[in-house]
């Protein structure tokens, strides 16, 4: 499973940046996610909007999957941890709804599950890569 990616430190000052840049990229993808959830309620009547939600959902895949490759995760890995953190992050929109401080919470949420990314990278790695060779073996 080595063309799969890996994770590879980044020195000390590189990892500051990087990790700033990271946090940019989940606060981007939380509120892209969070319009995309606003999207839905249109969908109904506007039929673009479920394809504005596709290119939504896409951008913010992209921009989750740019913030992994900065902090020094490579490959067809990052892409898949990247789909992952969209997923939740998705799936915890609709938990939101229209509630109160919904905006601020979709932040905390998405914040919150970056943190292991952040403090944990190789957990993560290695948590991801089990989990493949768990599902498919070689």
């Amino acid at each position: 499973m080595d063309e799969l990616g890996g994770y590879q430190a980044l020195a000390p000052p590189a990892q500051l940046v990087g990790d700033a840049v990271f946090i940019g990229m989940l606060l981007l993808t939380a509120f892209l996610e969070r319009l995309q959830f606003q999207l839905r309620v249109t969908e109904s009547s506007k039929w673009w909007a479920s394809n504005g939600r596709d290119v939504v959902n896409a951008f913010a895949l992209a921009s989750m999957a740019l913030g992994l490759k900065v902090i020094g995760f490579t490959g067809p890995i990052s892409f898949l941890i990247a789909s992952t953190m969209v997923l939740f992050v998705s799936v915890l929109q609709s938990s939101l709804s229209n509630r109160r401080l919904s905006t601020v919470l979709s932040i905390a949420g998405a914040l919150a599950l970056g943190v292991p990314v952040i403090v944990a990278p190789l957990w993560v790695h290695s948590f991801f890569r089990r989990t493949l060779e768990v599902l498919f073996p070689s």
